[in-house]
Order: C-alpha cells, then structure tokens, then sequence
C-alpha cells in the first residue's frame, strides 16, 4: 500500500522533472496576470465590519376551554440581542453565498473544458516523465539528470510541440472576470438576552370542586437574562464562537445577501410554578420551586433555531452601510403563537 509520504514525494518528483524539462528546452509556461483595473470600490481583504441583530417576540392573550381552564392568560416576551465581527474576504468573480447565474455557470463549464483539453496534450509528456520518476525513485540528481536529455531529445519534436500547445489552454484558465463579489466572514460573535414571561391558569377540572368558586389557579413564571451562553468547547475551539453569520455584496446587481447571527446555545431561565392544585391534577407532579430550564430561541417564521437559507436585498446608498426591519407570525399553541420582530445592521469600516 503506498503512504501519504510517497506519494507526496512522487508529486515532489514529478515538480523537479518539469522544471528541468522547461529549462531543457528553454520554454516557459507563462500565466497571465489580469491587467490592471481602476480603483475597487470595494474593501480591502481583512477589512472589518460588523453584523447586529436584535430578535423580540411577544405574544400576549386570554382564551377560555371549556372543562380544562376558563380563562387562560399569557403575556410572553422574549429578546435576544447579537452582535458579529465580520472581516472582509478577497473580491471575486464569483460568489460563494448566492447560486450561479446562466452565464457565470457557462463559463465555469467552459473553463471545465479547456482543463481537459490542456491535461490531454500533456499526457504524453506526463506519461514520459514518470517513467523517469520510476526510474530514479528519490535520486534527485537522477531526475534532473534524465530530465534534461529528454528536453534536448524532444526539442523540436509534435510531441513536445503538443504539450507546450497547452499554454494557452492554461492562460485561458488563469482569466478571470473583474471583482464583481465580495463576502464577509465571521471571526466573533456575542451577545445578550432576557426573557419575562407570566401564566396565570384558572383550572375547572372537576378535582378542584373542593376549591373556592370549584376551581383551581396556577401560576406560571419565566425569567431569565445576560450574556447569550458559548458553545461547551469554545474555550477548545475559538472557531466555535465565531457563528454562521456571513454577507456578500455583489456589485453588478447592486445587492447584498445576509445570514444573521443567532445564539450559538439555548437560553438559560428560572421558572417558578405557583398552584393549589392536589396531587393527582397532573400525571407529571408539579416541581415545587424554582426550576433551571433552557430555551431553543426561534428566529424565523418556520419556528427555526438557525437561519436555513440567506436572504437578498437591494442596497439602499452607500453599501458599506445596511439595515433591514421584518416581522413574521410564529405559529404555535398559546404563548408560543406571536409576532417576532427583526431589526438588522451591518457597518463596514
């Protein structure tokens, strides 16, 4: 079985060898370097920006059943607060955020072509070469060697006039479009959070007859905030408290597409659960006392913990700075049905 090693070494190898047969024939491999272009008005790479959201939900109501609870009242309101340090990667021809459009996949499929063209006409050379690799094994001075007779022995000849036919092949490959894109990673990301929620429940099972009015209450309170917890193996791993937030501005069809932050671990919070209900109401027993729970904060229309999917908007001025407002229905029973608002910024420097 070959090791990782060898095969690094063969690939070492094969390098050296056509070095020396370039040199041997006094030809070059030229790559062509993009022209010049105007002033980019985009950032520099490594430049830094940032990306805020603030998420609040609320949800407040009253509704009656009738022999489980007459009424039940809810009031919920739930806000997580983000903030992520963005740093700005190279402009490029093509995005990394946003689906390819007709033409940009033509020309990768175009680019694909002319890959397996430059590789064919070199395959009689390449199939030369390691013959000498073979040959040698890890002699160096053996390779540059047989290298060179070889390039004297070719010059001239359809063979290495088919490999060095390849060069515009390669130069072809080695074009590239003006900046059109420019994505923004993640390096950190932090945050606050609070939540503050009340349930009050009169119960009409017919085990609180003994009850005054022949009913039961229980009362339900939420309440939790600070510092929106780091995933267990940050300290391990910086690259946990990072996020999944990104941007990207696309110059041509004056856009930017965002995923935003959202918290990077549940919620903690203290609940307090307040009844003269007897034993037996429920099939759990109520706990007595506060209890610690987590909450999966939703930041989406679908109920979702994380953003799927980025979302595009137009840019409005100056994209350097952006910012967007939505809110969105959260379907659910009770206090988990109501209205999520989400305000969004980003700044570049």
């Amino acid at each position: 079985m070959r090791t990782a090693a060898r095969e690094v070494g063969d690939l070492a190898r094969f390098g050296l060898a056509m070095r020396c047969i370039c040199a041997a024939v006094a030809m070059t491999v030229s790559v062509m370097t993009p022209a010049a272009r105007a002033a980019d008005p985009l950032a520099a790479a490594g430049a830094k920006a940032t990306l805020s959201v603030e998420y609040v939900y609320e949800s407040a109501g009253k509704k009656s059943s009738e022999g489980m609870y007459d009424p039940y009242e809810w009031r919920v309101k739930r806000s997580a607060s983000l903030v992520a340090n963005l740093a700005a990667q190279a402009a490029t021809a093509m995005p990394t955020m946003q689906a390819l459009d007709a033409s940009q996949t033509a020309e990768l499929k175009g680019k694909e072509a002319t890959a397996k063209s430059a590789q064919k006409k070199m395959e009689p050379l390449m199939a030369d070469v390691q013959k000498i690799i073979e040959k040698c094994g890890e002699d160096e001075a053996c390779i540059t060697r047989e290298t060179q007779k070889m390039g004297e022995a070719l010059r001239g000849t359809k063979e290495m006039d088919t490999a060095m036919s390849a060069k515009k092949d390669i130069q072809d490959l080695s074009k590239q479009g003006p900046p059109r894109y420019q994505a923004w990673r993640p390096t950190l990301q932090k945050g606050t959070y609070a939540i503050d929620e009340t349930v009050h429940i009169s119960v009409t099972d017919p085990i609180c007859t003994g009850k005054p009015r022949h009913r039961c209450t229980r009362d339900e309170v939420r309440k939790g905030s600070g510092e929106i917890p780091l995933p267990l193996d940050a300290k391990k791993n910086p690259g946990a408290i990072a996020g999944g937030s990104a941007v990207e501005v696309d110059t041509v069809k004056n856009t930017m597409t965002v995923t935003l932050p959202v918290p990077l671990f549940p919620l903690p919070y203290t609940e307090t659960i307040t009844t003269d209900e007897p034993e037996g109401t429920h099939d759990t027993p109520t706990p007595r006392g506060p209890q610690q729970k987590l909450l999966r904060f939703r930041v989406d229309a679908a109920g979702n913990v994380t953003h799927d999917k980025p979302f595009t908007v137009p840019l409005k001025g100056a994209w350097r700075s952006q910012s967007g407002e939505e809110v969105v229905t959260l379907k659910g029973e009770l206090g988990d049905a109501g209205k999520l608002t989400v305000r969004w910024r980003f700044s570049a420097q």
